[in-house]
């Protein structure tokens, strides 16, 4: 019986060993077809990136190309700019001609100068005269379209302005303060500039108004203080040294803490002493104080003993 059941076994294990492999064949098989799947979506996406990679490569060089050229052009026509500006040229229009005081400069060059349109005072300047040719009258238009304007500011600030008392209110002989809080006249000040500019492109013309512009907005900032777009506190300090001369202080104070000191000058002890920092009274338009003597007036706070 034994000899019986051996072939029997044999037969089975050579049947298990033969599905096993069937089995594996097929799982190969599976595994293959998926992986050449794989390998055709990679190669078809490496395709498709590639072309991009192309296109992309062909589009900075024809963009590179066009740089270039553009480049060129535009050193071509800077170059025939150049060659083809007008610059003074004294034997038509540089010279001082004998039967005129003056000579005209084309007006792109008239841009280009920096130059102080008014004087501390309000006057027109000599440069400014001389470069925009102005007749009497219009020095005239001019000198008053500024006063209107220092009047009318002056006005708003005194409608604005509220007197505070001293930080450190305690009496000294030898120091005092007068302070004012200032509004920034934000809303005020354009109105203000634009009646300026208005007034005169109506007397000078618009070109010249023009050229005026940017030195007299300056001008109405400085006379509306170093923070003209903040409220602030203006005080007018003196201080008596103990050789008896007084030295004058402007300073500004803005709410976000920033601080300006302006130093006025010193009125000496003795009067024979002189130095730079010498201050007369009433003061002059040299003086820092000058722009805001509608709040201060023009004499010292304290005087020497």
């Amino acid at each position: 019986m034994n000899t019986f059941l051996i072939p029997i076994g044999i037969a089975v294990a050579a049947l298990a060993a033969s599905l096993h492999h069937r089995n594996a064949a097929r799982h190969a098989a599976a595994d293959q077809a998926r992986l050449r799947a794989e390998q055709a979506t990679a190669v078809t996406t490496l395709a498709g990136v590639q072309a991009r990679i192309d296109n992309t490569a062909k589009n900075l060089a024809e963009a590179s190309r066009e740089l270039t050229a553009a480049r060129a052009e535009l050193r071509t026509a800077s170059e025939a700019a150049l060659q083809a500006r007008v610059e003074p040229d004294p034997a038509t229009e540089g010279a001082w001609p004998s039967n005129r005081p003056y000579f005209y400069l084309p007006k792109h060059i008239l841009s280009d100068i920096g130059f102080a349109v008014l004087t501390s005072d309000g006057e027109p300047t000599t440069e400014c005269l001389a470069l925009l040719g102005m007749t009497p009258s219009e020095q005239a238009d001019l000198r008053q379209a500024w006063a209107d304007l220092r009047f009318q500011l002056q006005e708003l600030q005194l409608r604005s302005a509220e007197r505070i008392p001293e930080a450190n209110p305690e009496a000294d002989p030898n120091r005092r303060a007068v302070r004012f809080r200032l509004s920034s006249l934000t809303n005020e000040i354009p109105i203000l500039r634009d009646q300026l500019q208005s007034s005169l492109t109506k007397s000078l013309g618009s070109t010249r108004a023009q050229l005026l512009q940017p030195d007299l907005e300056e001008r109405l900032r400085e006379l509306n203080g170093p923070y003209s777009d903040l409220d602030l506190v203006v005080t007018y300090r003196a201080e008596r040294a103990a050789e008896g001369d007084v030295h004058h202080f402007l300073q500004f104070e803005a709410g976000d803490s920033r601080r300006t000191q302006l130093f006025v000058g010193t009125l000496h002890a003795n009067p024979e002493k002189k130095g730079d920092d010498g201050l007369t009274f009433p003061i002059g338009p040299q003086s820092p104080l000058w722009n805001y003597r509608h709040l201060f007036g023009d004499q010292p706070l304290l005087s020497p003993p």
